[in-house]
């Protein structure tokens, strides 16, 4: 019997340690998603004023309005889904998504603002601005995937999506962000009044969302 106990003991210290080691691994990733979403700012969106929805797009409206910088307004739209985060989708997955949130203006800030789009200054601007569109989407879209594929999110329409899914189970969470992003890149053609900027933000966004839905069907199984 003390054997049996002994071997018990031994498991659950085995499952503790790795279950650490799964969190700094998870913690690891997060950053990686936080990098890409700097990128995805700090290079193509403020430069074009896209607003490829989520909590970046909705940072770059406020921002563009208010003249707050778009690392502090990403820091002030995120902290009330916090609570939220915490009571309805976990603990692990709260504290991962607060990670996020204070990773993600801090990335912003470390991140020199370099207009890359400028590599294709010599081309048609309209095929610029699709190009900006495309190679935004992606990294959003690598910030979203990853954050989702590792039990956390950015902070923004992400947790609002994962909200409404974990009540409504049936409606895939990539479909929900798809609507509440679409209607942030509806608000940025009304507020710049520049109908060609949504629709360069909807590139963007559907560009996004082909890339969350690659992370939902490779990998991002626990939360479907």
């Amino acid at each position: 019997m003390l054997q049996q106990k002994s071997s018990t003991l031994s498991n659950l210290r085995m499952n503790k340690q790795q279950d650490i080691q799964n969190f700094i691994i998870d913690l690891v990733w997060l950053v990686a998603s936080s990098i890409f979403s700097a990128l995805a700012v700090n290079w193509i969106f403020i430069f074009t004023g896209l607003a490829p929805g989520g909590i970046t797009g909705m940072s770059i409206i406020l921002s563009t309005v208010t003249h707050i910088p778009v690392s502090v307004m990403t820091l002030c739209i995120s902290v009330p889904l916090l609570l939220l985060s915490f009571f309805v989708l976990g603990t692990s997955f709260g504290f991962k998504t607060v990670f996020v949130i204070i990773m993600n203006p801090l990335m912003m800030a470390i991140v020199p603002e370099i207009d890359i789009t400028g590599i294709f200054a010599n081309i048609n601007p309209i095929i610029q601005q699709v190009i900006a569109a495309l190679l935004g989407g992606v990294l959003v879209g690598l910030a979203v995937g990853l954050a989702l594929n590792h039990e956390g999110a950015t902070g923004g329409t992400d947790v609002i999506a994962l909200l409404i899914h974990h009540y409504l189970k049936k409606v895939q969470v990539q479909t929900i962000l798809f609507l509440l992003d679409g209607i942030v890149v509806i608000l940025s053609g009304i507020i710049s009044k520049d109908f060609m900027v949504a629709v360069f933000s909807l590139i963007s966004l559907v560009v996004i969302n082909r890339v969350i839905t690659w992370f939902t069907n490779h990998g991002y199984t626990k939360r479907k």
